[in-house]
């Protein structure tokens, strides 16, 4: 049986503030994306996800059992991933492994043979003996990325993996992903949307602690025709009409300048994209204003 999380009528309150409010939906093996702006609610949704914090109300179902009534059972399932953070510099790789599969009450066994394992998977073996405070970005946030897999857990969630990588790691710690994908369920936050409209199986968009959307990236690309749109002119021209659309994207074309804006409907004089609509334009449709996604 294909393992199952479902996140139902989830809701987390402060007062009379809603972080997250009756949020569905469900997760199966493969990569979902999560997107929305900072304060959307996203850290939120990882958090209760993780069992750090006290939902209002809601349920979080591992293939139909509530993990709060797992306990240390779900969290042994799940990896996490944080935003790439302070790590002993002074460290190998392979000793900070040791090191995370002991506070996870690994045996010993398992954490040498699992950080092998873990290292091959994120192609850190070669560095493994190396100091951390030597390493890139990237190869920093790998070794967070091979941490949050010890124990062989069925849930991964990330948080930024690539925030603040240069576009050669970007895509390592991308494909890595990918490949991980294929026995777990993956659940990645990010900003770069790029980063998932290859990998992701399903996107999650959340706006002020609400779903509004949750679909494959062909069927939000579908649902987004004729509401992304140009406006042609010269830059002066399309400098005012940004001042209208703030949210619109100026391109230089090579003989006149664009204004991409996705809005519906499309205003008056401005030309609807049939062919070149990306997810990104989808993030901005969906992102902004009022109207839900379904």
């Amino acid at each position: 049986m294909q393992n199952k999380l479902e996140i139902k009528n989830l809701t987390m309150k402060y007062g009379d503030f809603y972080a997250l409010q009756d949020v569905s939906f469900t997760l199966e093996p493969g990569v979902t994306g999560l997107l929305g702006a900072n304060g959307a609610g996203k850290s939120t949704l990882m958090k209760l996800m993780t069992d750090h914090m006290k939902r209002t109300s809601g349920e979080i179902l591992w293939n139909g059992q509530d993990i709060l009534t797992m306990g240390s059972k779900w969290r042994e399932l799940v990896g996490y991933t944080p935003q790439l953070q302070g790590i002993y510099d002074d460290f190998s790789p392979k000793r900070f492994l040791y090191y995370m599969g002991a506070l996870k009450g690994m045996k010993r066994k398992d954490i040498k043979e699992q950080t092998e394992q873990v290292l091959e998977a994120v192609n850190l073996s070669h560095v493994s003996h190396k100091k951390i405070g030597q390493f890139s970005g990237g190869m920093r946030q790998r070794v967070l990325l091979a941490s949050s897999l010890l124990g062989k857990p069925q849930v991964l969630i990330l948080d930024e993996p690539t925030a603040g990588l240069d576009p050669e790691e970007r895509i390592r710690i991308r494909n890595d992903i990918a490949e991980l994908a294929r026995d777990c369920i993956v659940l990645l936050a990010t900003h770069v949307v790029s980063d998932i409209a290859c990998v992701a199986k399903n996107v999650l968009l959340i706006r002020g602690g609400k779903r509004i959307a949750f679909d494959t990236p062909q069927g939000m690309l579908a649902n987004a025709e004729g509401k992304i749109g140009e406006f042609t002119g010269t830059y002066e021209e399309i400098a005012e009409l940004q001042k209208q659309y703030p949210n619109g994207e100026i391109a230089q074309r090579r003989d006149s300048f664009v204004l991409r804006i996705a809005e519906y409907p499309l205003p008056e004089g401005c030309i609807p994209v049939r062919d070149s609509v990306t997810l990104e334009d989808v993030c901005h449709l969906y992102l902004k204003g009022d109207r839900a996604y379904d």
